[in-house]
This record gives C-alpha cells, sequence and structure tokens, in this order.
C-alpha cells in the first residue's frame, strides 16, 4: 500500500510532468477533478490535484495527492489521500490512509484498517471500521516504505559504499604499495590462472570449515577462517579496483597522478558497476574473486621463487635496503 508521502511526491511529479487534459476515472490525471458516474466501472482513480467522487464501482485504488474523496459506491481496493477530507458511504475492500485531514465514516462504510497522519476520525455508529485505527500516527500498515524513500535510501547507502571503498583503496596503495602491485601484476600477467583459484577458494574454504568444525579443536580456528577470508576477498576487490584504475589512467595519459588516483577511479568504476540491473552483484563477486585468486598466485609464485632462487647476499645493510626498495 502506499503511504500519503508517496502520494504526495508522486502527485508532484505528476503535476511538472503531464499535461493537463479531460478526465477519465481509469487514468491518472493531474489538475481535474474526477468522478466515477453511476453505473460505470474503473480500474482505479487517482487524482494529483483535485477532487474524487465515486458513485459507481472501482475495482483497485482510489488516490487524490490534494483534494476531497467522497465515496458512495464500493471499492476494491484503497483509499488514499494525502492532504484532503475523506467521505465513505459504501464498502471499501481495502484501507483508508490520509496524510493531513479528516475521515467520515458515514452510513454503509465498511472499511479496514483507518490510519491519519494529522486529522480526527468521524464514525457513525453504523459504519464499520473491521481493522485497526491509527491516528496520528505515520500511515504505513505493511511498514514498507515508499518507492522515493527506497530510492533515497539506495543512494545514501550507495554513496556511503563508495566513499568506503576510496578510502580503502586509496589506504592500501599508499601503505601497502609493493604487495598491491604484486598482486596486480598477478591479475596482468595470468588473468585466468587468478579467476580460477578465486573461485576454487570458496569450496576450498568450506570444506576446510566443515573439518574444523568436525574436531573440537579446530572449533576456535573456525572463527578466524571466515573473518580471514572475508578479508581476503575484501582485498581482493580493492586489488581489482586499482588494476581496473590503473588502466583507466594510463589510458587517458594520466599516470602521473601516482597510485592514489589510480585508486580513486577504480573504487568509482566497481561501485558504478554495481548499479548494473541483475548482474551488479554478480560483477562483485568475480572481481572479489579475481583479485582474492591473483592474491594466492602471488603468494604462490613468491614461495616458488623463494625456493628455487639462492638466497641473496649482500656486502653492506645499505645494499639491502637498496634492492628491497628496487624489489
Amino acid at each position: 500500500m502506499r503511504t500519503s508521502k508517496e502520494i504526495l511526491l508522486s502527485g508532484l511529479l505528476l503535476v511538472l510532468i503531464l499535461p493537463a487534459s479531460t478526465a477519465h476515472a481509469s487514468e491518472k490525471r493531474v489538475m481535474e477533478n474526477v468522478v466515477v458516474e453511476q453505473y460505470e466501472t474503473a480500474d482505479y482513480v487517482y487524482a494529483a490535484w483535485g477532487d474524487v467522487r465515486v458513485e459507481g464501482e472501482v475495482e483497485g485504488d482510489v488516490s487524490s495527492g490534494f483534494g476531497d474523496i467522497e465515496i458512495s459506491g464500493p471499492v476494491g481496493g484503497d483509499v488514499e489521500a494525502g492532504f484532503g477530507d475523506v467521505w465513505i458511504y459504501a464498502p471499501v475492500g481495502g484501507n483508508v490512509d490520509v496524510g493531513h485531514g479528516d475521515v467520515h465514516l458515514e452510513p454503509g462504510a465498511t472499511v479496514g484498517d483507518v490510519s491519519l497522519g494529522s486529522g480526527r476520525l468521524y464514525r457513525h455508529p453504523e459504519a464499520a471500521a473491521v481493522g485497526a485505527e491509527r491516528v496520528g500516527m505515520a500511515s504505513n500498515f505493511d511498514d514498507e516504505e515508499s518507492p522515493f524513500e527506497d530510492l533515497f535510501s539506495d543512494v545514501i547507502g550507495w554513496s556511503i559504499g563508495t566513499l568506503v571503498l576510496v578510502a580503502a583503496a586509496v589506504l592500501l596503495a599508499v601503505v601497502a604499495p609493493r604487495p598491491l602491485k604484486a598482486v596486480t601484476r598477478s591479475i596482468e600477467a595470468t588473468p585466468g590462472r587468478s579467476l580460477v583459484l578465486g573461485v576454487g577458494s570458496v569450496p576450498a574454504v568450506f570444506v576446510l570449515a566443515v573439518l574444523l568444525g568436525i574436531t573440537v579443536v579446530g572449533i576456535p580456528l573456525l572463527f578466524l577462517l571466515v573473518p580471514a577470508y572475508l578479508v581476503l576477498l575484501f582485498f581482493g576487490l580493492l586489488v581489482t579496483a586499482y588494476f581496473l584504475g590503473r588502466k583507466v589512467v594510463l589510458a587517458t595519459r594520466c599516470h602521473r597522478s601516482g597510485d592514489a588516483m589510480a585508486a580513486v577511479v577504480g573504487a568509482i568504476l566497481v561501485s558504478v558497476a554495481s548499479l548494473i540491473p541483475f548482474l551488479g552483484d554478480l560483477v562483485l563477486v568475480v572481481l572479489s574473486l579475481l583479485g582474492a585468486g591473483a592474491a594466492v598466485s602471488a603468494l604462490l609464485t613468491r614461495w616458488q621463487r623463494s625456493r628455487i632462487a639462492p638466497r641473496p647476499t649482500y656486502a653492506s645493510y645499505e645494499d639491502y635496503l637498496t634492492d628491497r626498495r628496487e624489489g
């Protein structure tokens, strides 16, 4: 069910984008009164700015953003008003939701829940309200947010998530540039191997978790395994973001901007990719597994080289520091 806030906001939007024209009961109208004459049947009635009078029958909802509503014929759905009073003389199959205005339940009225944001409820003794009555409360029978509130919440949540991702990527590029570049080289050199290792890490962690859960001694390690794997996946997402950002920075010949700029660009690209309908979450999962697999690949490569290559010797501590910086 729509709330009064949704009715008001959608009404304002319709005022801005729709032209005025002749009113028909089964259409959304802007600045006109809507009347369902006796013996007429309408699917629904909506007026953005105008009064609504129902003398026939409405199978669905009856709504008005700014205007009064008078129900003299049966309504199958809800009756909703943003700003305006409501008079009901006939059965209403749904609920009555009024943001700012009074509700008059007259003889013959039968309704479900009645909710008023600010206003009064006048009920005739012969009228019946079979549901709950909420006066002076925000109307929301199903505890659902309106689409506008959902959209606003989604934008705020996406913005915060993007800022967190950007901050984490920049921090990683500044604090640990060598591991970041080493893992990035694994993605660039062997992307297929990195993705296979990343995807294979999921069943591997699951099997390891089962084995740890079977043994009593391994249960404490189980509580460390899951957070550690989640950290690895997040690290993989940051690495992949940096990899993509660096590609963009190099393509635009802005390589002098540094690793921090590449991290910022990549994090924003990943965050935007998460908005792709139906595929956004899958993209994040694939990028995370790709980066995690690249991290595992870089560790394996380093371990293999350490076994094959002899340990270097240095004539002085300064030579050791120089080699570490260059490596």
